[in-house]
């Protein structure tokens, strides 16, 4: 097991490539940004639409996609901003009733030092969706992907502004986007300064970062000073505006599925308790202490049930040196206990053959399974960020699908050419 040592995060502004005036005019901000590529969403087959940044990020043709890059360049579509500078990227949307703002600085981080050992990493990344992001950083040569990073650095004050924002889009979610650029010198050293010590967690984008560390490497990489550097949000884990949320199992196609006999088996692992909706087993599971790992199970016909992990079940195939805070996750419980041992596979080895699915909408999930649109669902609740951070500091990495972090960072509002130089 790895043990953390702190180091230094070396943050630079740079040159932002960023749609023009005349393009948002025309089309409309919020017409052109786009999530990250979500590794768990099941491809729509729609194509983005035309100018959308997705075309850059999501382009199954790398070839096709340095193409648009250098024909948006050409035609105007995009712009590059002759002065550098950092972002604060501030996302205002509505969680639980409540409205939350969070405000993230945008710059590059150096890749050399924060490979070997200033950032933590929460999970592994995905071997298909890495190497599609390497594919597109070594035909773009440019980065519009940020990855997003949680510190302790206290930045949520340094960024607070009243300023007109210079981007501004809502996006189908409801989720506000604004951007206000930084450029002011002393500003600069002010925030390099703030996270240069700061520990710092890479919680998500884990592939287009791992994409961007292998390209750095790459001889063909040498001569591109912006090669050495990823484009990176940077969130102080004090703001208000980090919203962890869970992310549900849906499971579907299994053969020879029979519920009962699965709440039945789990017996000898889990304490389980039944309830009349899927409402008050939710709420059950909410009010639990974090002691036992725990979550709910839906599958018709059987009623909505409560699984708490007895105490150190004997049996169970645990991964070899994990702790015991990574043994008391729920969706360590839920990958080690339910599916490795009761359905006899990984959930990722599911996943991968299309029998299980996951999602953050809790609503949703209780609807697939008791409308038979999945054979069963089970719902998790949220990690806590001190969870997290236990997690990243022993030098582990979570489960996977253990946690997402709302809202997205989306493509689009700023990118950055590897060509150019980092000041």
């Amino acid at each position: 097991m790895s043990v953390y040592n702190p180091a230094a995060v070396e943050l630079r502004p740079f040159r932002s490539i960023r749609y023009s005036r005349a393009t948002i005019a025309e089309r409309g901000l919020a017409s052109l940004i786009a999530p990250p590529p979500d590794r768990d969403a099941a491809a729509s087959g729609a194509p983005p639409a035309p100018g959308n940044i997705a075309r850059l990020t999501s382009a199954e043709d790398p070839e096709a996609a340095a193409a648009n890059l250098k024909n948006w360049l050409a035609g105007g579509i995009l712009d590059k901003e002759r002065r550098p500078g950092l972002w604060n990227y501030r996302q205002s949307f509505v969680h639980e009733g409540a409205t939350l703002v969070r405000d993230a600085l945008v710059g590059l981080v150096r890749l050399d030092g924060a490979a070997s050992g200033s950032l933590l990493r929460l999970e592994e990344p995905d071997p298909a969706l890495r190497e599609s992001s390497l594919a597109l950083l070594r035909s773009l040569r440019a980065d519009f992907t940020p990855a997003l990073l949680l510190t302790r650095a206290p930045l949520s004050g340094r960024l607070a502004t009243t300023r007109r924002p210079d981007l501004t889009a809502l996006d189908s979610g409801g989720v506000r986007h604004d951007a206000y650029r930084i450029t002011d010198f002393a500003a600069h050293v002010e925030l390099q300064g703030a996270v240069k010590n700061a520990e710092a967690i890479l919680a998500e984008g884990e592939e287009p970062f791992e994409a961007a560390v292998e390209y750095s490497k790459d001889p063909a990489a040498a001569k591109f000073s912006g090669a050495k550097y990823k484009l990176c949000a940077i969130l102080d884990a004090d703001s208000p505006g980090l919203v962890v949320r869970p992310v549900h199992r849906l499971i579907s196609g299994l053969p020879d599925w029979n519920p009962g006999h699965l709440v039945y088996a789990a017996s000898d692992f889990f304490e389980t308790r039944e309830f009349s909706s899927a409402g008050e087993a939710r709420a059950a599971l909410e009010e639990l202490s974090r002691l036992r790992p725990a979550f709910v199970f839906i599958a018709f016909p059987e009623k909505p049930t409560l699984f708490v992990l007895r105490d150190r079940p004997d049996a169970l195939p645990w991964p070899t040196e994990r702790s015991d805070a990574w043994r008391s996750l729920d969706a360590a419980a839920a990958e080690v206990a339910l599916f490795s041992r009761l359905l006899g596979a990984e959930a990722e080895t599911l996943a991968r053959a299309g029998n299980v699915s996951f999602t953050s909408d809790g609503e949703a999930a209780v609807a697939a399974a008791e409308k038979r649109e999945a054979q069963g669902a089970i719902l998790m609740r949220p990690m806590t960020f001190s969870e997290i951070e236990t997690i990243a500091h022993a030098g582990e990495r979570l489960p996977r699908h253990a946690a997402s972090f709302h809202p997205k960072v989306f493509a689009g509002l700023f990118g950055f050419s590897l060509e150019d130089p980092v000041y």
